[in-house]
């Protein structure tokens, strides 16, 4: 939505930066991130709302070395140019391929209250990886959906 001109959200939809940090890498961040684990990575949470309440709790995670280039992304200041708009300015590292897995899980405990849900409550998440030019993970991020949400998508297919 960004490169197409707009903000990254939809309309009627706000964003909270509940978190913004440094924090040690746990297995599944450093697995898909390439780094070892408990290295400091940026840890970004984020929570989007519209008019019915949550939309989404998103957890973003970037290789630690970012925050050195991009020093806002250890800060709770929304982000002008989302994650990789702002990793492409500084370091020329241009988000080309993304893959989005989901699957319905359990709502984490540290989540739940985000979420307005009760832990252990089955809701829709969608893991999102995104690769640079060079085939090198940029942003590994983990979004879930309010429960009762819809996912959807719309493409044109010119």
């Amino acid at each position: 939505m960004l490169r197409a001109g707009g903000t990254g959200l939809r309309e009627n939809e706000r964003v909270e930066t509940v978190s913004a940090e440094l924090a040690a890498a746990p297995d599944h961040v450093a697995d898909a991130l390439g780094i070892e684990e408990g290295a400091q990575a940026v840890r970004r949470q984020r929570r989007y709302l519209d008019d019915k309440g949550v939309v989404a709790v998103s957890t973003s995670w970037l290789a630690g070395s970012l925050a050195e280039a991009a020093p806002e992304l250890i800060r709770t200041e929304r982000l002008p140019k989302m994650t990789f708009g702002l990793i492409e300015e500084r370091t020329g590292r241009r988000a080309v391929r993304r893959r989005d897995t989901v699957t319905i899980q359990p709502v984490p405990e540290d989540v739940a209250e985000l979420l307005d849900a009760e832990p252990g409550t089955p809701t829709l998440v969608m893991t999102n990886h995104y690769w640079d030019q060079n085939g090198d993970v940029t942003e590994y991020a983990v979004d879930y959906l309010g429960v009762g949400r819809d996912l959807s998508a719309e493409y044109d297919l010119d």
